[in-house]
């Protein structure tokens, strides 16, 4: 057949065992039966479904054995081809009775078509044949928690542990169902088994400390963390959920050098330049950002995600037109809504008011249950000066979604600039309520008291709690140590505000506090040097004017 024919089998040939049908009698594989598998191989290799389903239809009716029928079937439900795949996979479990993974995939395709009930019977029928496997018994139940059935896969996984308590991932996917159904103490409890009986896995180090986060808070979670990725430095999952948990306590030269740390190593991962990017991007560095985001899109040129970020870069730098032609560029039906949000924004900030407000009530018509749409309408609003407006749209998104704590945050911002402090209050003890674990929360609530002088201790207990859960935001660094000025203690104050004035620099409100701590401490060229600072980047700063004419 000369050389071309040779070459194109031999690379065929090679790329039987991704499926399992080099296991096949060779003696079975010749003339059409062999012509038809390496088609079927090869062309689902190179995802050409309509070469490929035809093919395997052709290769089961030729050679109807397991290992060909499992390849059929996992190609099929690859290729969104659920009737086929059912068959295959139905055919696959009664060719070779002993062998479990033909179940599964049963099982898995007809919850996948909502036939529940055959589903769960077929499972019951699985474990009762195969009580000792583990295997079994984990995969059954993840496949149940997937589908919505974590009570029957929680039941399933409780029996197990009580006959198998040295089976590390049993309790890690227990765990994970807690942490699915919002148990975090549960949760914990079975994590915890997990780690003692597997302490090198990052899954189940990421998934305590998660389960610490919520039932705790970040802090000890990054305890949590910090001491796996202490001895685990090459564990990447761990690793980015370490600059995660960095970010969300405030700690954002942390998360960055961690994640720099990642891309060093892995220099060719398109995800954590992404990462980096979008920490550099919030940390407000702008030619790290670009520079991050850029290599992401080299290395992954198809991907909308780069994209996306770049366009949230030129937002941040108010490079609105920029910012409008990378959103416009993204064709991802899953961004689709979020991307028309943002694409209001950048015609906002370019003068078309009307077409961009039109824009988000037509949006919000379409999508009654999203109150992202709402919440960003009214920062939109807010941020233009028409706050009036901004707290018009809030009050008529909080009457569909009063559970949204994200509403209710932005409630209490636009309250507190309007000087309704009685509803700024009712709406950050709302989300307080709502979520005990929001720092920000705390911190804006118990900064407003002190700045208006009310409820003074209710205020110092309040920041205390968001320096507990985040005891690296600036932004609460600034106001513990304006607390401790106010109550005459500026030696203890001075640290906090140096440390926020480090991460915040040359922020307006953070130089006059630190200024002002300075000043009181007799250090006046450092306070008048911290306040020319800032003024130069604040130019019409009042208080820092003010501050100067000392």
């Amino acid at each position: 057949m000369g050389k071309g024919w040779w070459t194109l089998s031999l690379g065929l040939t090679l790329l039987l065992p991704l499926s399992g049908c080099a296991a096949t009698d060779p003696e079975e594989l010749r003339g059409e039966t062999l012509y038809y598998l390496l088609t079927a191989e090869f062309a689902t290799t190179q995802g050409r479904a309509e070469i490929a389903l035809p093919a395997w239809q052709k290769s089961v009716e030729l050679a109807p054995q397991a290992n060909v029928l499992a390849a059929a079937t996992k190609a099929a439900a690859r290729f969104g081809d659920q009737r086929d795949a059912l068959r295959w996979a139905r055919l696959w479990r009664q060719t070779a009775p002993d062998d479990p993974e033909a179940a599964r995939y049963e099982a898995a395709l007809l919850l996948a078509k909502g036939e529940d009930q055959k589903a769960i019977a077929l499972l019951q029928a699985t474990l009762a044949r195969f009580p000792e496997d583990a295997t079994v018994t984990e995969q059954l139940a993840a496949l149940l928690a997937e589908h919505g059935r974590s009570g029957d896969a929680e039941r399933l996984l409780q029996n197990f542990v009580q006959s198998h308590p040295d089976s590390a991932s049993a309790y890690f996917n227990l765990g994970r169902i807690y942490l699915a159904e919002n148990r975090p103490q549960a949760a914990v409890t079975a994590l915890r088994q997990a780690a003692a009986l597997q302490p090198d896995d990052g899954r189940i180090a990421v998934a305590l400390a998660e389960a610490l986060r919520q039932q705790q808070g970040p802090t000890v979670a990054l305890q949590s963390i910090q001491a796996f990725t202490a001895h685990h430095p090459s564990d990447l999952d761990a690793q980015r959920y370490l600059a995660a948990l960095y970010l969300q306590v405030g700690g954002q030269e942390q998360a960055m050098r961690v994640l720099q740390k990642l891309t060093r190593e892995d220099p060719e991962n398109p995800e954590l330049w992404v990462s980096l990017g979008l920490v550099a991007l919030q940390n407000s560095q702008w030619s790290v950002a670009q520079g991050a985001l850029e290599r992401a899109r080299e290395l992954a040129p198809q991907s909308p995600i780069p994209l996306y970020y770049l366009g949230l870069l030129a937002e941040a730098q108010a490079h609105w037109n920029v910012a409008l032609q990378y959103f416009q560029r993204i064709q991802d039906p899953a961004l689709a809504t979020d991307l028309r949000l943002h694409i209001a924004q950048a015609e906002y900030r370019l003068g078309r008011r009307e077409k961009a407000l039109a824009d988000l009530d037509s949006l919000a018509r379409e999508h009654p249950d999203n109150a992202q749409i709402a919440l960003f309408e009214a920062q939109l609003l807010a941020d233009s000066g028409a706050r009036a407006a901004a707290r018009k749209v809030l009050q008529g998104a909080l009457t569909k979604h009063p559970q949204n704590a994200q509403l209710w945050f932005e409630a209490g911002v636009q309250a507190e600039q309007a000087k309704d402090y009685p509803a700024m209050e009712q709406a950050m003890t709302e989300v307080i309520r709502l979520d005990p674990n929001d720092a920000a929360a705390y911190n804006f609530l118990g900064y407003s008291l002190l700045e208006r002088n009310q409820h003074l201790e209710r205020a110092a207990s309040l920041l205390q709690k968001a320096l507990q859960l985040a005891p690296k935001d600036p932004a609460i660094l600034d106001s513990v140590g304006w607390l401790y000025h106010r109550q005459g203690k500026d030696s203890q104050a001075l640290p906090y505000l140096q440390e926020a004035w480090q991460q915040l620099r040359p922020d307006a409100e953070v130089g006059e506090h630190l200024g002002q701590v300075l000043w009181d401490l007799d250090r006046k060229d450092e306070a008048r040097a911290i306040w020319r600072e800032a003024l130069r980047a604040h130019p019409d700063s009042a208080a820092l004017k003010k501050a100067l004419q000392r």
